[in-house]
């Protein structure tokens, strides 16, 4: 397990206040990545898709994933903009068929904790009683033929957590790369310079992206000549573990 020290959380903080963003890689070895995508295309292949209007509970992802698209204006959170995407969350107990993305998520969440000055193990609990925080660990799967997130800086999730005092930083690991996944568009932020910044190149694997999400930030058309294809292991893929309050 990587070890972010004082050092380097010197350094990733420094990023964030200087651009807003800091890109870390190659810190995830490549065959946990790898497997870290067999275990996500397995799921995908062995879970259906729900429409995303369906709702879930923390409950209902213990063992298995919950798989569903994200298509059109809304996204579930209360903010609006257009967004084309698969996104399966991640059981929570299940370890055995996923522990080279758990490894990912646990990594994320350490390093996202640790950024927040919370408690390294801060969100793993399994308690879900109302009005508690758990991690939704989840796969955002931008196909190609337009996998895509408008421009925007969210509002949400800042806002749940200040209620809290929990600082607010999106983690992401790349689980895709430029050239091998797709060619076109990508994930990207407006830095603090005004600066257009896309994070994937061809190495992009196992890098973790720290970013300012109340910047402008999103992800642009992936491959648009081509024809959409929800089962396909084409396109830009990244994890993120974000708090959810149980309701």
């Amino acid at each position: 397990m990587f070890d972010f020290n004082k050092a380097d959380l010197a350094n990733i903080k420094e990023c964030l206040k200087v651009d807003g963003y800091c890109i870390l890689k190659n810190i995830i070895p490549h065959e946990i990545i790898e497997n870290a995508r067999v275990e996500y295309f397995q799921s995908i292949h062995q879970n259906y898709l729900h429409a995303q209007a369906e709702s879930f509970l923390p409950e209902d992802i213990l063992e298995n994933p919950w798989r569903k698209t994200a298509v059109g204006s809304g996204n579930g959170v209360g903010e609006k903009y257009s967004q084309v995407l698969q996104t399966t969350y991640l059981p929570i107990n299940n370890q055995k068929n996923f522990q080279n993305l758990s490894h990912c998520i646990k990594i994320s969440v350490i390093l996202r904790n640790k950024l927040t000055n919370m408690n390294k193990d801060f969100g793993f609990g399994f308690n879900f009683h109302q009005g508690t925080y758990w991690n939704a660990s989840r796969v955002h799967h931008y196909p190609c033929g337009g996998g895509h997130m408008s421009e925007h800086a969210d509002t949400h999730f800042p806002s749940i957590l200040s209620e809290s005092n929990i600082p607010f930083v999106q983690v992401a690991v790349l689980l895709s790369s430029r050239k091998d996944d797709f060619d076109d568009g990508g994930g990207f932020i407006i830095n603090r310079s005004n600066e257009k910044i896309f994070f994937e190149d061809e190495h992009s694997k196992g890098s973790i992206v720290i970013f300012d999400g109340s910047l402008k930030h999103g992800v642009e058309d992936i491959d648009p000549s081509k024809v959409i294809d929800w089962n396909s292991n084409k396109g830009r893929i990244a994890l993120f573990s974000n708090l959810y309050v149980a309701k």
